[in-house]
């Protein structure tokens, strides 16, 4: 029955409720899509714009914006050596972001001179003999600002194993993704010190210069140095970078996260794999024995049913914190550690789930079991034909905790399964969140990408679980 009545619903007092209603909906919509939204338009950012915390990017829309992006993609901080005449309280990139007109008037001056065909034609010449130059030059005459994003793929293709890594470099990793260049992007260049990894590091320099001239780019992330003796130069391999290959190179550094995250997530031990494995079993386990425990209590009149009811509710009111160290200790016990078993045995059983579906059972008419035992029909045909098809809407929401449950449990998963051949995606996430601290903006790709199953999945199957949520009440 409606709250509002036919005949009142053009009054001017049902209008305020109903427009009310519609403004709480709208405000309760925007505080779920924004903050998305924010991580999203994070995942694509870099040092530069990640500070903004906008739920749109930027520079996909402000030509001013995406050159500014575009020198931040060579220069960790602000170059003040290239580009002396930039405002003075430009001293770190966020501050950078901050000041919009600041950016607007930078930007309009350093791309002027560009839009005369003939000098944007002499730009392309001078910047691509100063790229030819360099090439040429000694690595110990030329400094490179690298992107930590290429140092495993790089360390990788460069030494094929961690073995191989750990046998000639002074310190052992525990991962391609631990390396890191920053003591060496640090030193004056006109010291070299000798050692596998500085080789490996004036190789990366020689790379980033040869893989820009095969790709047509005028600039590359090694530069001479000291870079002050060829701002100029710089200077103009930058303005007339972007403004042939800008879209280019916005769209491979705003996809750069993700490939990160794919090398980190998806190609490294058999974390993709585990994963598909735990959300499987963990659901097969969820529909096979909750739906017969509520079953057993609804269809069997037991004495202690109740008390087996409150037990199972009573489970829920310890949070998983309190839980996990006696947890623990019972799956050492067993000896189920880094096991399949360690993870799907605990979560198969749930407190809630059966109870619901008890209270279901218990509603169904007693003359539908009575005609299926006068056909003939056992329990299990009972159970299986009859009861099972009902109760489909309730079963896709319990699958879907079970799902969630399995696929974004990363606290149990990590104290149970100490090896790395074990470890489920949420896992590998919580330790990608913790490696790249220093960049926030790949962490945030990397929650965009583990996302995608839950909303699919929710996606999919929302109509399924809305009858699911509807139904129970309903009864």
């Amino acid at each position: 029955m409606s709250v509002i009545l036919k005949s009142e619903r053009r009054t001017p007092k049902a209008i305020a409720i109903v427009a009310c209603i519609y403004l709480l909906l709208a405000l309760g919509a925007v505080t779920m899509v924004y903050p998305f939204a924010v991580m999203i338009s994070a995942s694509f950012s870099s040092a530069y714009d990640y500070s903004r915390h906008s739920p749109a990017v930027d520079a996909l829309f402000d030509r001013d914006d995406r050159f500014m992006r575009s020198i931040a993609m060579r220069f960790k901080t602000f170059p003040r050596d290239v580009y002396p005449d930039a405002p003075k309280q430009w001293t770190s990139w966020s501050q950078v972001a901050k000041d919009r007109s600041g950016i607007r008037e930078f930007a309009r001056r350093e791309l002027a001179p560009l839009e005369n065909p003939e000098a944007r034609a002499a730009a392309a010449a001078r910047a691509r003999g100063y790229l030819q130059a360099l090439a040429k030059a000694p690595p110990e005459a030329t400094v490179c600002n690298y992107d930590p994003r290429d140092v495993a793929r790089f360390v990788e293709e460069r030494y094929g194993s961690l073995e191989a890594l750990n046998s000639v470099w002074p310190a052992p990793h525990k991962s391609f993704f631990d390396v890191s260049f920053s003591a060496e992007s640090k030193r004056d260049p006109t010291q070299p010190e000798p050692g596998e990894k500085y080789r490996a590091w004036t190789e990366l320099k020689r790379r980033y210069i040869t893989s820009a001239i095969d790709r047509g780019d005028f600039v590359s992330r090694t530069m001479p140095y000291p870079i002050a003796s060829a701002a100029g130069e710089i200077r103009n391999a930058v303005a007339i970078q972007f403004a042939e290959h800008g879209w280019r190179d916005f769209s491979e550094s705003a996809l750069a996260n993700y490939r990160l995250v794919g090398d980190y997530l998806f190609l490294r031990g058999r974390a993709f794999a585990n994963t598909i494995l735990l959300v499987v079993l963990t659901v097969l386990a969820s529909l096979t024995v909750n739906p017969l425990a509520a079953y057993a209590l609804s269809r069997f009149k037991m004495r202690s049913t109740e008390k087996i009811l409150l037990f199972m509710l009573a489970t829920m009111a310890f949070p998983a914190a309190v839980t996990a160290i006696p947890g623990f200790l019972l799956i050492r016990d067993l000896g189920l550690l880094n096991s399949f078993a360690a993870l799907v045995l605990p979560s198969v059983a749930s407190g809630m789930s059966i109870f619901i579906l008890k209270g279901f059972f218990d509603a169904l008419p007693r003359e539908l079991y009575e005609a299926a035992a006068i056909d003939g029909a056992g329990e299990w045909t009972v159970f299986r034909r009859i009861t099972l098809p009902m109760t489909t809407p309730i079963l896709a929401v319990n699958a879907l905790n079970a799902f969630i449950h399995a696929y974004s449990s990363w606290e149990w998963a990590f104290l149970v399964c100490q090896k790395e051949s074990h470890w489920t995606l949420a896992v590998w996430m919580y330790q990608m969140s913790q490696t790249f601290t220093h960049q926030p903006w790949c962490v945030m790709a990397g929650f965009v990408l583990v996302s995608v199953p839950t909303a699919l999945v929710f996606l999919v199957c929302q109509k399924v679980i809305l009858r699911g949520i509807v139904l129970p009440s309903m009864k």
